[in-house]
């Protein structure tokens, strides 16, 4: 696997559904979780940086690696080219709790 190789991965949780972009995605050593590592985030220098990418930035700058479990999982998209990397691809979305 390059390092250049970017991975969209797309999960939710019970209060969020997340999508983030990722240097490696495998089988965790946890049973029926994947893990994912390497995370990254668009370029700080900008002038602009949206407020999803902000929280996801506060919410794993420290990270080394997340596992999630496999139900979790929406999808995992391997990227064709860095250059398809975006802030659209970094988001954070508040599930509405059912009443």
């Amino acid at each position: 696997m390059s390092e250049k190789t970017i991975y969209r991965v797309s999960f939710k949780t019970e209060e969020r559904s997340y999508s983030l972009l990722a240097r490696r995605v495998r089988e965790s050593e946890y049973f029926g979780f994947i893990e994912i590592s390497g995370i990254i985030f668009d370029d700080a220098n900008r002038l602009i940086i949206s407020q999803e990418e902000e929280s996801l930035r506060q919410e794993f700058a420290h990270i080394e690696s997340i596992s999630v479990p496999h139900q979790f999982l929406h999808r995992i998209d391997k990227l064709s080219r860095d250059t398809d990397i975006g802030t659209s691809h970094l988001k954070i979305v508040e599930t509405e709790k059912e009443q």
